[in-house]
């Protein structure tokens, strides 16, 4: 697990190139620490696609963070 701060990352997946290169996140398993509500944030569903990274956005609270993609990259380092 990740801790971003105000998210504990559980899981990420999402588009690679050949190279094995993050594009683009498509789903995050986490958990905010706000609320404590664990969620899996989708497209418009609590993740937002930005150039360079994405917002991770919490259903039952306020708490939102961008969080760059090579942030989640290097979680998915860690995960292999």
């Amino acid at each position: 697990m990740a801790d971003t701060g105000l998210f504990l990352l559980s899981d990420v997946f999402g588009q690679e190139d050949e190279a094995g290169r993050l594009l683009q996140v498509t789903q995050v398993v986490c958990r905010c620490l706000e609320c404590s509500c664990h969620f899996t944030a989708r497209p418009n569903e609590g993740l937002i696609d930005l150039d360079g990274g994405a917002i991770l956005a919490c259903p039952m609270c306020p708490n939102r963070q961008a969080i760059s993609m090579a942030r989640f990259a290097d979680f998915l380092q860690l995960r292999l």
